[in-house]
């Protein structure tokens, strides 16, 4: 088999010899926007010709695709012929040339069908990575009452994925109660260059629940619905903190401890010293019975994720467009931080108000 250019063939590769058999030609491999094609030839033994009834012959194969159905698309083409210098690789070309395509009726074969008793859902469904928008024709139907459309935008440094199709309302970390929504997740950080506290938008989704509403046009409005910011002072104060080389960091760091916002059981997580960064997590939030998951502790500097400088807070909020007031409602809300005491579950009531 040779890599050969439309309008390169090195004959020496494949030297011409009598034949008085059949003679095979396959173009086995072909991309027309590089115009390469791989290319094999070889005069077919006595025995196999002899048992293949159809000396003379094309095999074609074509590719049809549901959202272009008159562009055919050529796979593979293999030639039997007995024709004087059949086996040229400019056939090819020719054939191309000369192929005439006829498309028959695709409606059958491409339909989607479901039960019609069952209510369907239809949402755009793509996902594109690095990518200034995400062009998006292909959409896809199910079960309208386990699913709803998504359209999702996540940023982490330099590299960005978009993401458009069907989610369950119970795949997030936290129930979805209503539609449309939209969730952010941003990051609160002192910029240490800066000398100031700076913001970004991690992920943005937008979650709705009728045919084809996660058009991908509204990916550039993701970000700008809502943003999600506390107040300097405060973030000095209890998360940076006055500088001192050790704070008290409550030590919980196997499993999460749950409990009520106004009672929290601080003996499962005891005060320890720290000397690095004392991580702060709030795993889980459920605003209607005041109930939340709280896990702490110190930092070690062999943790994969160790930072000796991080000053952080991420915080993950939903808006319920339909729902008024317009509140939004936090689900997730971890801190990073080297003030002194600033593990105590108390802080999360703080960051909400």
């Amino acid at each position: 088999m040779k890599y050969l250019d439309h309008d390169f063939l090195d004959s020496s590769r494949c030297p011409i010899h009598s034949c008085n058999t059949t003679c095979r030609v396959s173009d086995t491999f072909n991309d027309p926007a590089l115009e390469l094609l791989c290319y094999q030839s070889f005069c077919m033994s006595s025995s196999d010709d002899q048992n293949d009834i159809n000396h003379h012959r094309v095999e074609i194969e074509g590719l049809v695709y549901a959202n272009q159905p008159n562009n055919v698309k050529i796979w593979e083409i293999d030639l039997y012929c007995r024709a004087d210098d059949c086996s040229s690789p400019e056939i090819f070309k020719e054939l191309r040339e000369q192929i005439n395509i006829q498309i028959g009726t695709l409606a059958a074969l491409f339909s989607e069908t479901h039960d019609p008793t069952v209510p369907q859902r239809r949402c755009y469904d793509c996902s594109c990575n690095n990518q200034p928008t995400c062009p998006c024709d292909r959409t896809t139907i199910m079960n309208a009452d386990s699913t709803y459309c998504l359209l999702m935008r996540e940023d982490y440094g330099q590299e960005h994925w978009i993401t458009l199709g069907h989610i369950s309302p119970d795949s997030t970390t936290v129930h979805v109660r209503d539609l449309p929504y939209i969730h952010l997740e941003e990051s609160i950080f002192y910029n240490e260059n800066r000398g100031r506290w700076d913001t970004v938008t991690n992920m943005a989704a937008y979650g709705c629940d009728w045919d084809l509403c996660n058009h991908p046009s509204l990916l550039n409005s993701l970000p700008n619905t809502f943003d999600m910011r506390l107040p300097e002072s405060w973030l000095n104060t209890n998360i940076r903190g006055s500088g001192q080389p050790v704070r008290d960091c409550h030590e919980c760091p196997d499993a999460p401890q749950c409990g009520t916002s106004d009672f929290l059981d601080a003996s499962r997580c005891p005060i320890r010293s720290c000397n690095t960064t004392c991580y702060v997590l709030d795993t889980f939030d459920d605003p209607a019975t005041d109930e939340l998951c709280y896990q702490s502790y110190c930092a070690r500097p062999g943790d994969e994720d160790y930072d000796a400088e991080i000053y952080q807070v991420d915080i993950e909020g939903i808006l319920y467009l339909y729902k008024q007031p317009r509140d939004v409602e936090l689900w997730e809300v971890d801190i990073y931080c080297r003030a002194d005491d600033c593990s105590r579950p108390e802080i999360f009531k703080e960051v909400s108000n």
